[in-house]
């Protein structure tokens, strides 16, 4: 599930509720404003539903969507970017990259002041970068070529490399890699920090209040660099775990957004279009374009062979799954970097086709005949409990037509994210 860029300014107030679960796709449900609101007014509460709650607020030491969601509202990146996935200025007003390839040096926006009054400056930059360096999860890798971070004067920072890394330029955004205060995180334990979740940023809010299982308030920074931006005095964040709550929350006024897997049911959408006022934004973000794809666990013994993974995607029919589990709303893809990121997807890699057959044909090739009840081997099936649990069971009646016996097993997130990269795909004991 993907959703517009997340590091913009919220203007005023509209009700909006993103479809959850539909792989690839943004279908963002805009119940219209007034005409009069057809020009950003001064003011207003905005009430927003997130799902799952969060761990912290800065998406500094995670990936997880809650902190991608809201922190980028308080904390701010050297970049945003549009739907083309071009750069364009946020804290960094201008950059340059040398011949070589081997330094990009960024010009920095002047009289930016982080919320507790402190001045932003190049060592904040210098200090993020190695610090995403270290502790962010993708930031191990997206940095992993800089050397050294130089700060020449309070306003340039130049990002030193080993080699080329033309990617890091679409990496600087707040959700992915987010600056911080240096002189509150400095020399503290990042992960254990309370500014993970007291989070003191540069952005247009500034945080106010969590009360757990309730809440996160966040008010309007008064001395925005951007004025008069944002328009909002407040934005509200709930959590409302329950998808059809979030709908009627958002229909009957109560909310105003939500997005990502705190949106709206997928079997509401289309009733959602018919709504008068309502609009639907299916555009897909190019930055966290989201796939809902199958990982193999390639330590079972019978997930080694190519000829079962081959099988298994030639027993999973990707349209129908798209058509009945996404209703019609996804987009099948062949390759990680999906049609949503259209700059970099690569059209010309296509899925097996769905073949049953071929299917059985390699698995009895693998060494893998029906047995007893027809079973040929048992695997066990995780997925993501903030997505769809009808995806996991159409894989399991997928894979049980062509022998296969996967038990779906269902688990919190965090349990979820541990097992799932031990043990996403694997044979159970009694296939042994």
């Amino acid at each position: 599930m993907t959703s517009p860029s997340r590091n913009k300014n919220i203007g005023a107030p509209r009700r909006r509720a993103l479809a959850a679960g539909a792989a690839a796709l943004s279908a963002l449900a805009l119940l219209a404003a007034p005409a009069a609101w057809a020009q950003p007014r001064q003011g207003g509460t905005l009430n927003w539903l997130v799902n799952p709650v969060p761990a912290s607020i800065v998406p500094l030491t995670t990936t997880a969507g809650g902190n991608a969601e809201i922190g980028p509202k308080i904390v701010e990146g050297l970049l945003t970017y549009d739907y083309d996935l071009k750069p364009k200025p946020l804290l960094a007003t201008a950059w340059s990259l040398s011949a070589d390839g081997l330094q990009y040096t960024f010009t920095l926006r002047k009289g930016v002041k982080w919320h507790d009054g402190k001045d932003f400056t190049s060592a904040d930059v210098a200090f993020s970068i190695l610090t995403l360096k270290q502790v962010h999860p993708r930031g191990r890798g997206t940095f992993a070529n800089v050397v050294e971070v130089r700060t020449p004067d309070p306003y340039t920072a130049v990002v030193v490399l080993s080699k080329p890394a033309p990617f890091l330029l679409t990496a600087l955004a707040a959700t992915e890699s987010p600056i911080v205060p240096k002189h509150l995180y400095e020399g503290t334990d990042i992960a254990a920090s309370k500014y993970n979740s007291q989070p003191i940023g540069t952005g247009p809010f500034v945080f106010k209040e969590w009360v757990q299982g309730s809440h996160i308030i966040l008010e309007r920074n008064p001395n925005y660099w951007d004025k008069p931006k944002p328009y909002l005095d407040r934005v509200v964040v709930r959590f409302v775990l329950d998808a059809a709550a979030r709908a009627a929350a958002l229909e009957s006024g109560a909310a105003d957004l939500a997005n990502g897997t705190g949106g709206i049911p997928l079997s509401d959408v289309e009733r959602f279009h018919k709504l008068p006022g309502v609009e639907i934004d299916t555009r897909i973000s190019p930055y966290l374009g989201s796939h809902q794809q199958i990982y193999f666990n390639l330590d079972t013994p019978a997930l080694q062979k190519v000829e079962v993974r081959r099988a298994i995607a030639q027993a999973i029919d990707v349209n129908a799954f798209a058509k009945t589990v996404w209703y019609g709303l996804g987009t099948p893809s062949a390759s990680p970097i999906g049609k949503g990121i259209s700059r970099y997807h690569d059209a010309s890699i296509q899925p097996y086709p769905y073949d049953p057959k071929a299917a059985e044909a390699a698995l009895d090739a693998a060494g893998f005949k029906r047995g007893a009840g027809g079973t040929r081997l048992k695997l066990r099936v995780l997925y993501n409990p903030f997505q769809e649990r009808r995806a996991a069971d159409f894989v399991r009646q997928s894979l049980g037509r062509v022998g296969i016996d996967a038990a779906v097993e269902s688990y919190d997130f965090a349990t979820y994210v541990t097992k799932a990269y031990t043990c996403l795909l694997y044979t159970s004991d009694a296939a042994d």
